[in-house]
């Protein structure tokens, strides 16, 4: 009897046992669903509550969260608290929070499945893209790999030694006033033969590179300051960005600039724009907070892209033709793959707007200039290190490498010109004669020659000495 006695003894704790666990667990599943979604998450409705029960306030050394704790206990445990507390004001049934749940799932289904179809255009000049860029990338890396085989330490460090002794020797040659305001642009052709020129006026001219002869001049080409001037890989067309929101394309042949489409789109001021180095497409960005593809041959929008919160200033080709970096006033530069419409990564440290971009001939390095008197040099194959140049003691306006990438140019609001060389962004030597802030400056290839422009309303050339 005795150990009968004992295993119903020994059963009923058993039981008891798990009659408490079992309770423990119903509680814990309350805490997780039912209190969690009908308890009141404000300590003021909290406190509420536990007045509406008769319930103090609040124990000493209890904070909100044990004060929740408490609140979800006693209406668990008493089912006249729940009545009570259910029938009141600080009760929630989770209605609402599950349909704005399903609200939410809604939205982000429409979000995964929202796109834009390309068009067959858009789908050709995809395609053309990615057989450009894989040939240009493949001849880059096999005139990389060759020049690795070759390389000498010594030659180069003799050979990069003489580069930055040529520099010393760069001196201003000339200088021409071409406009009644502000010169805010100047680009080198492919040769180096000619150099055009813009202003806020809405002027466009063409002076020669060597003597800065005026060759030709078209007067409010734009309504108002002209963003972004390049020339064609081949030399023979130039485009424009305006004020009034258009890009004009302008073909140079035997001193005669005529003009030749003019490309609508933008709601807002153009900024920049640039030949892919195809030469087939143009990209424009704005103060719209967008930048466009362009075809052109047809002069057809082919891509329309966002990604940036406030106004573009700044954008450029990667030389294989893949990728387009754009930055502007949000402080950061995005680089988009145009082969898929992708955004590939974004460039984050700057702490003022960029104000200028270049890509690097290597084809992995982006420099970004900015308001915060910086330039940092990015590398594609670590995006999370970048290097910083303080460069001048106010806005970076423009930044340009050297045709060959042996080294780097840059202009500012402090009235100079510097230039660094790209192994070690070292500055090598500075160039100072505008009377007023540079816009902008571009470099020949060697460094052979730098064009300035600015606010003096002049266009400065500045050649290398023997």
């Amino acid at each position: 009897m005795a150990a009968k006695s004992n295993t119903d003894s020994e059963d009923l704790q058993g039981k008891g046992a798990d009659n408490g666990f079992a309770e423990d667990l119903k509680w814990l599943g309350f805490q997780r669903h039912e209190g969690l979604r009908l308890v009141p998450t404000i300590d003021e409705d909290v406190k509420g509550s536990l007045i509406l029960l008769k319930e103090p306030e609040s124990l000493a050394g209890e904070d909100a969260f044990s004060r929740r704790e408490r609140l979800a206990e006693l209406i668990f445990k008493n089912k006249h608290y729940r009545d009570i507390f259910e029938a009141s004001i600080y009760y929630k049934d989770g209605t609402d929070e599950q349909n704005m749940d399903e609200e939410d799932e809604v939205e982000e289904e429409e979000e995964e499945d929202f796109y834009t179809p390309a068009s067959g255009s858009l789908i050709d000049s995809r395609k053309f893209l990615i057989r450009y860029s894989l040939n240009k990338a493949r001849e880059r890396l096999m005139k990389e790999s060759q020049r690795f085989q070759e390389f000498d330490m010594t030659q180069e460090i003799k050979k990069r030694r003489h580069f930055a002794m040529k520099t010393k020797n760069i001196e201003l040659m000339g200088s021409q006033v071409v406009s009644t305001r502000p010169v805010s642009q100047v680009s080198l052709s492919p040769n180096g033969s000619l150099v055009a020129a813009a202003s806020w006026a809405g002027d466009l001219t063409i002076l020669n590179s060597q003597t800065l002869e005026i060759l030709q001049n078209k007067p409010q080409i734009h309504m108002g300051k002209i963003g972004g001037i390049h020339w064609s890989p081949t030399g023979d067309l130039i485009t424009a960005g305006g004020e009034e929101g258009s890009v004009k394309l302008f073909g140079y042949k035997s001193n005669t600039l005529e003009e030749m489409a003019t490309l609508n789109g933008h709601e807002n001021r153009v900024t920049d724009s640039k030949f892919h180095p195809s030469g087939r497409f143009i990209a424009s960005a704005s103060f719209d907070m967008t930048w466009r593809l362009w075809d052109v041959e047809t002069q057809e929008e082919l891509l329309l892209q966002e990604g940036h919160g406030k106004e573009l200033y700044s954008l450029g080709f990667q030389c294989d033709g893949s990728l387009v970096c754009s930055g502007g006033i949000d402080c950061k530069g995005l680089v988009w793959d145009i082969r898929s419409g992708k955004r590939a990564m974004s460039l984050s440290g700057h702490t003022k707007p960029i104000y200028s971009l270049d890509w690097s001939p290597n084809g992995y390095q982006v420099a970004t200039g900015s308001g915060d008197g910086t330039i940092r040099i990015w590398d594609l194959r670590k995006p999370e290190e970048y290097q910083t140049i303080l460069a001048h003691k106010s806005i970076v306006t423009k930044v340009a490498f050297e045709k060959n990438g042996n080294c780097l140019v840059s202009s500012g609001y402090d009235k100079s010109i510097n230039l660094y060389g790209a192994y070690n962004w070292a500055q090598l030597t500075t160039l100072q004669g505008h009377m007023d802030k540079i816009l902008c400056v571009d470099i020949s290839e060697n460094a052979s020659s730098v064009v300035s422009c600015g606010w003096d309303r002049s266009v400065k050339l500045w050649t290398m000495q023997n």
